[in-house]
């Protein structure tokens, strides 16, 4: 059950977010990347060709952050990987990147060790085209999109598989909670791996009494940090849990049980 946990809460964490930008480093709005920091590290996936800046962000009062200096990080351009020197400021954070992006845009799907068929890529909503859209090289895990493919003013959604989870890398511009990407990613699974239809729809950020309207009953819990819709089709029939991700449990709810899991 702790792996199911685990599996369910890194496959819906969005690792970064994206918005349109110049680029240049003398340009006010640089390629922007927020990753999270593990044990000093944090992959940044999309590859810089030059850094302009680095801060370290308190993910529990993200007002509070800390600007590094160029002699307090190394950056692997071969990885996109960050090392800080120095112990973290804070607890929990994260680390906000800006820089120029390598072009043809790249990106390092880290950890990825599977076969080019368990890799699916999303752009504006349509599956993307391996050699056409991008080509996938497995000896450097190195993801490469067509010259002509802006990421920054593209939705894009990448899902991998790992040993323990989902690797994620996504950014979305339409509104929709990405139902689309969830049911695309679902058909994917199935493919894959066969057995029933497994939806999972995001709707972090979404107060709980919409959530309890869209699965018709009730929730009575605080607002959640993430909320997911498992929806499930088996045989015909469709059953509907509601995943709520606290700082210390994951709570399942069904229309007839509170489940809660400490993590």
């Amino acid at each position: 059950m702790k792996r199911f946990i685990s599996a369910l809460i890194i496959s819906f964490s969005i690792l970064f977010a994206l918005s349109p930008a110049n680029f240049s480093l003398s340009a006010p709005d640089l390629f922007p990347v927020e990753t999270e920091i593990i044990n000093r590290e944090a992959a940044t996936y999309f590859i810089f060709a030059a850094i302009d800046t680095v801060e370290i962000i308190n993910t529990e009062k993200r007002n509070q952050k800390v600007k590094l200096k160029k002699n307090e990080y190394l950056y692997d351009k071969a990885t996109g990987k960050l090392t800080f020197k120095n112990p973290l400021p804070y607890d929990y954070c994260m680390a906000s990147v800006k820089g120029v992006p390598s072009i043809p845009y790249t990106c390092y799907l880290k950890d990825f060790e599977g076969n080019k068929d368990q890799l699916l890529v999303i752009l504006n909503n349509l599956p993307a085209i391996e050699k056409k859209d991008y080509v996938y090289d497995p000896k450097t895990h190195l993801l490469t999109f067509r010259p002509d493919i802006d990421i920054s003013i593209t939705s894009y959604y990448m899902v991998y598989y790992v040993q323990s989870a989902n690797g994620v890398v996504s950014k979305t511009i339409s509104n929709d909670f990405n139902d689309t990407i969830a049911e695309l990613q679902a058909r994917h699974n199935q493919e894959l791996f066969g057995g029933p239809l497994v939806i999972y729809k995001d709707r972090t950020g979404v107060p709980l009494y919409k959530v309890a309207k869209e699965v018709g009953f009730k929730i009575n819990l605080w607002q959640p940090k993430s909320c997911t819709i498992c929806e499930t089709y088996s045989n015909g029939k469709k059953s509907v849990v509601v995943y709520c991700s606290y700082r210390d449990k994951l709570v399942e709810c069904t229309e007839h049980k509170i489940t809660e899991y400490r993590k």
